[in-house]
């Protein structure tokens, strides 16, 4: 047998070998094969183009089933709140909104500070009339009258509405006498409003020494 001969057959049984080896592959499992699940389906399934929605997530689809641990937004609640109707959309249970008892004005006017000055002034006043009428001793180191009057303007003209006011550091019975002394003359005050226009409420803070 020629050398020609031999290096032929040793070539087929190469061949074959190969032949062989690529279907024992081939018949060992099944092709694997990309799944692609549709929107309205179930599993993981792949997808293609630009994601949008939460890094590393899938692209968010009403249609898509909630993921595992996450929580569907609750429907806001609604109600009316002095006509206008509010949406809450905090979640869990919470009361329903409720506006202060004494707003501040939709316009946030302000009174001029000279006027402003002026009747607390007049209150100062009125305060240095009621301490000429304390006894002596019954003020301790750090007396001081505190608190607000609510005024109105009425045809040019300011109004007293409520004294709110308190004395500190004021001993016995006159402490009580002199609150009473300082808010009654407060009520009778009145004073030009120069320009201002009518107003039904306005706060003024008040925070004197009583001497």
């Amino acid at each position: 047998m020629s050398n020609r001969t031999i290096f032929a057959i040793m070539a087929a049984v190469a061949v074959a070998a190969i032949v062989g080896l690529w279907f024992a592959i081939k018949g060992g499992g099944d092709e694997v094969k990309p799944t692609v699940t549709s929107a309205k389906g179930s599993g993981s399934g792949a997808w293609v183009g630009t994601q949008h929605g939460p890094a590393g997530g899938r692209p968010l689809d009403p249609s898509l089933p909630t993921p595992p641990g996450s929580k569907p937004p609750e429907n806001p609640k609604a109600y009316s709140v002095n006509g206008a109707i509010v949406h809450d959309m905090r979640s869990g249970n919470h009361e329903p909104f409720t506006p202060s008892a004494n707003p501040a004005p939709a316009n946030n006017r302000k009174l001029q500070p000279t006027l402003t000055k002026a009747i607390a002034d007049r209150v100062r006043d009125a305060m240095h009339e009621c301490v000429k009428l304390m006894p002596d001793g019954v003020r301790g180191e750090k007396p001081r009258l505190e608190g607000s009057i609510n005024i109105a303007i009425k045809d040019k003209k300011v109004l007293i509405n409520k004294a709110d006011l308190i004395v500190n550091d004021v001993n016995g019975d006159a402490k009580e006498a002199t609150r009473q002394c300082i808010a009654g003359k407060t009520m009778a005050i009145t004073h030009a409003a120069g320009e201002e226009a009518d107003l039904e409420s306005y706060d003024i803070n008040l925070s004197f020494t009583l001497i």
